[in-house]
């Protein structure tokens, strides 16, 4: 047995009998150190989670193999293709709400959580029985020029389009002065504690979304259903997010997903031609915010991306 199993048997053995039970899901695919990481920084959570399960997207490397020989605690799952984001934590859910946890908690291999998040997701979401999803403050991995944290999310507010958000300091130093839970219009799936009572009221993430707006759909169906939305802002973690939009190290595969994403949402939620205009209407001001940013090859992946949303 290894330390780091017999100290997590320890806390989930003196941990309080009527501790909410929470599964965490991590979505993994060729996350090498990084997944490490993140299982650590789990495994030192004040409030121990019941289980870890670690979703392989079908990997290449050898990242999850060494997870599971490092960490025997968790548990894995595998895909024998790869499914995408939505369809893979999906597994995971599936597998947790079936051992009756009481929350399940996604966040993404490239991320680490102090050590009191969990614990102060599910506190904010014991005090707000109407919160379907608590989202953590998260922070850049990499820090400002000057060495002070960079807030990439504490909390993002929909704007006229519907995949338009106000997320306010993000890219900035983080200032620290939220201090209580506010709620919110949407939540990134990169950090969030679901309660599992909403997600079989609700469903799951669709599916066919395979990467980007997955999440932001599953917060539209909350909202539509009567639930709430949370941001815990004193719960903290970091994400490896240094080009996030890939607008610098642009891939045009990624462009494609997040345009026909972008449609798939659209046709989802508003009659055929208001969601060809919607969607035209967010891919252009990214195509110019992208230009206006001094980035033309992610502008052209984009464009040239386009039909994949009309479709």
């Amino acid at each position: 047995m290894t330390a780091e199993h017999a100290a997590v048997q320890h806390e989930q053995a003196h941990a309080p009998t009527n501790a909410a039970h929470v599964h965490v899901v991590v979505p993994a695919h060729n996350g090498g150190d990084k997944l490490l990481a993140c299982l650590q920084s789990l495994l030192a959570s004040t409030h121990p989670a019941t289980r870890i399960i670690v979703v392989d997207d079908a990997s290449v490397d050898d990242a999850v193999e060494s997870a599971a020989a490092r960490f025997p605690v968790i548990d894995v799952l595998r895909n024998e293709t790869n499914l995408g984001f939505g369809a893979t934590c999906n597994h995971g859910i599936q597998r947790a709400i079936e051992h009756d946890a009481d929350y399940v908690l996604l966040v993404n291999q490239d991320t680490t959580v102090a050590p009191d998040m969990l614990a102060t997701l599910v506190a904010c979401g014991e005090a707000h029985p109407a919160a379907g999803c608590i989202a953590p403050k998260t922070l850049a991995m990499q820090p400002m020029p000057d060495g002070r944290p960079k807030l990439l999310y504490a909390g993002a507010w929909r704007q006229w389009l519907p995949l338009g958000q106000r997320v306010p300091g993000m890219g900035r130093a983080d200032t620290a002065t939220a201090t209580s839970p506010i709620e919110v219009d949407y939540a990134w799936g990169h950090g969030m504690l679901l309660r599992s009572a909403t997600l079989q009221e609700v469903g799951l993430f669709d599916p066919d979304f395979f990467m980007y707006y997955e999440d932001i759909d599953l917060c539209l169906r909350l909202h539509d259903a009567g639930w709430q939305v949370w941001c815990e802002p004193r719960g903290v973690m970091w994400h490896d997010m240094h080009d996030g939009a890939r607008a610098t190290d642009s891939e045009h595969w990624r462009w494609r997903c997040k345009v026909r994403s972008i449609g798939h949402l659209h046709r989802k939620r508003f009659p055929r031609g208001e969601a060809a205009f919607l969607t035209l209407a967010t891919i252009t001001i990214e195509l110019f915010s992208l230009l206006r940013h001094g980035h033309p090859r992610a502008a052209w992946h984009l464009f040239s991306s386009i039909g994949s949303g009309l479709r």
